[in-house]
């Protein structure tokens, strides 16, 4: 099962941006990988452990925030479509994210 947290936080004070930065390390801290600048996924073994960590992320949203979480199963996730416009072509996803993982 992957997780997905999709966010739009205030960036605009020096406290917005703390904010904005202590989430998104939060994220990663938890195993999240950066899919695209603010949507983030993660690979859980179950959704009883992803549904726990769903309640953490909640509590970690800055005021003013908006935060989604979405979950799908791998043969879910195995059919997205991932379009590199630079190659002019189409990636699967677990190539995608090998090369954000070697980044």
């Amino acid at each position: 099962m992957w997780a997905f947290v999709l966010f739009d936080l205030p960036n605009v004070t020096s406290i917005q941006k703390k904010a904005h930065v202590r989430f998104r390390n939060d994220l990663l801290q938890r195993g999240f990988i950066r899919l695209q600048w603010s949507v983030y996924a993660r690979c859980y073994t179950s959704e009883r452990s992803a549904t726990a960590e769903k309640s953490q992320i909640e509590r970690a949203v800055p005021t003013g925030g908006r935060v989604r979480m979405i979950s799908v199963t791998d043969k879910q996730f195995e059919r997205m479509v991932c379009v590199d416009s630079a190659k002019r072509g189409r990636v699967g996803p677990e190539k995608a994210l090998g090369q954000i993982l070697v980044v």
